[in-house]
């Protein structure tokens, strides 16, 4: 499905595309653990950073069905550097609750891309799953992107998402979606519609 769901390519200031070529160190214990890294962008797809050096901190802890995790990224830019000056610097807080099929997931980024503009915003998910329900899946999604720069590219949106996953047979499953965007848009229409078909090949070792 397109954005919300999926994200492509440079999304005011994040993408999904960065990837990292250098350290990663992981402490904890069961319900307990934190991450350091340290590297260099390999990044794929439309947005690639500048050379730098990248780090990445990470702390999560789980109570009972409730998980909840804190980030924090210090990074290059990446658009030229003639025109974004200074780093990239991100923190978020997540969070995901799970019980009896029912999911609630969502997320809270803030920031700048580099010096002198400022990026927040969030999603939060429900995704249905019980038995009554059979082969069907149902999710809803909400979420805001405030992007803070001078006015004529100033950014104030916000987008809400229903959609369903239907198993039809053995690997072959139907997914459908509804996505409306609301206040500024970052797209030509408010609304628009998916349909997607997949067959998923699976073998056991």
């Amino acid at each position: 499905m397109r954005p919300p769901l999926v994200r492509y390519g440079d999304y005011y200031a994040l993408s999904s595309g960065y990837l990292e070529h250098g350290v990663d160190v992981v402490v904890g214990a069961p319900r307990l653990w934190g991450e350091v890294s340290v590297g260099r962008p390999g990044d794929v797809g439309e947005a690639i950073r500048r050379p730098g050096t990248d780090t990445v901190l990470r702390v999560q802890g789980a109570i009972g069905a409730l998980i909840v995790g804190a980030s924090y990224l210090d990074t290059t830019p990446y658009l030229p550097s003639t025109f974004a000056f200074g780093r990239a610097r991100f923190g978020g807080v997540d969070a995901r609750w799970m019980r009896s099929g029912v999911q609630v997931r969502g997320e809270w980024i803030g920031g700048r891309p580099f010096d002198g503009v400022s990026t927040t915003g969030g999603y939060i998910d429900l995704i249905v799953h019980r038995p009554r329900m059979g082969p069907v899946t149902a999710l809803a999604r909400a979420e805001r992107l405030d992007y803070k720069t001078i006015p004529q590219y100033a950014l104030l949106t916000h987008r809400y998402t229903a959609a369903g996953r239907v198993r039809v047979w053995q690997g072959f499953a139907v997914s459908t979606g509804v996505t409306h965007q609301a206040g500024q848009l970052t797209q030509e229409r408010r609304t628009a519609v998916d349909l997607g078909l997949s067959y998923t090949l699976r073998k056991d070792y």
